[in-house]
């Protein structure tokens, strides 16, 4: 059932939105439904029938309307681009890096590849220059991950040996993969 609302010329004093306000009110399920699948959101879908409701009201003079319904309905369609419009302004003033961030490509570029190529190259070098007790250990505990105490055992050595031979190669190879 569609309601068509007579817009007249208000009398004086009369509110010169109170006919659309009506309208609103006699088709606001159907407004709200329509308004519902436009947007997703059943209360989005209120918030801006809410608001269109009060900015029928503050309409000081009323245009020629034909369809009282379909002109609420774009009030209200007007009333929610508005809201998306400052939420979107609000979001890049607030949280800039927002915008940024969820265009942003995270994997590394062509330069960062080549650098981290480069240091593998370098330290791949600095490791097959190591004596072959503190390079087995070295791969052991970092590469292997196994604990010092395992280490000590697979190759016969004492706990502080396996430390001094970690420290020996650690201290060799850091130079190497920086100097790159």
């Amino acid at each position: 059932m569609s309601i068509h609302v007579h817009l007249a010329t208000p009398e004086a004093g009369a509110e010169p939105g109170r006919a659309l306000r009506d309208c609103l009110v006699a088709n606001y399920q159907r407004l709200h439904r329509r308004l519902q699948r436009h947007l997703g959101c059943a209360d989005r879908a209120s918030d801006c029938l809410h608001d269109a409701w009060l900015r029928l009201g503050d309409m000081a003079a009323l245009p020629a309307v034909q369809a009282p319904e379909a002109y609420v309905y774009r009030v209200a369609c007007n009333v929610a681009l508005d809201r998306l419009r400052g939420e979107r302004a609000s979001l890049q003033v607030q949280e800039p890096e927002f915008t940024v961030e969820a265009f942003a490509d995270p994997s590394p570029g062509p330069e960062a590849v080549a650098e981290a190529r480069s240091e593998l190259r370098a330290l791949e070098r600095a490791m097959q220059r190591l004596p072959r007790r503190h390079r087995a250990v070295l791969e052991a505990l970092r590469i292997e991950e196994m604990t010092r105490q395992e280490v000590a055992r697979r190759y016969q050595l004492s706990l502080r040996n396996v430390d001094t031979a970690l420290r020996l190669a650690l201290r060799h190879c850091a130079p190497c993969a920086a100097a790159d």
